[in-house]
C-alpha cells in the first residue's frame, strides 16, 4: 500500500526540484531579465516554503506569517527593481 508523503517531506521534495531547477536555468544563458526573474520568483518561493514549514508557520495565528511574506515580497521586488530599470532605458 502507498502511504501519502508527511508535509514536510513533501516541502523538502520540492525544495529540492526548486533548487535543481535554479542550478539548471543559472547554467543556461538565462541571464536575460525573463530567466532573472524566474530565478528571483523561485527563489521567493523557496523562502515561503521555509517559513511555513520549516519556521512552523504554517498553522500559526497573529502577525508573523504576514511579517515575514512582506519581507519576501519586499527583498523579491527590491531584487527584480534592476533589472526593470535597465528593461525601462
Amino acid at each position: 500500500m502507498i502511504r501519502p508523503i508527511p508535509g514536510r517531506d513533501r516541502a523538502a521534495l520540492l525544495l529540492l526540484l526548486l533548487v535543481a531547477a535554479t542550478i539548471t536555468l543559472s547554467r543556461g544563458s538565462a541571464a536575460a531579465f525573463a530567466g532573472g526573474a524566474l530565478l528571483i520568483t523561485i527563489a521567493a518561493l523557496k523562502a515561503r516554503l521555509l517559513v511555513l514549514d520549516y519556521f512552523g508557520l504554517r498553522h500559526a495565528a497573529g502577525p508573523w506569517r504576514a511579517i515575514l511574506f512582506a519581507w519576501i515580497g519586499f527583498v523579491t521586488f527590491a531584487a527584480l527593481i534592476p533589472g526593470l530599470a535597465q528593461l525601462l532605458r
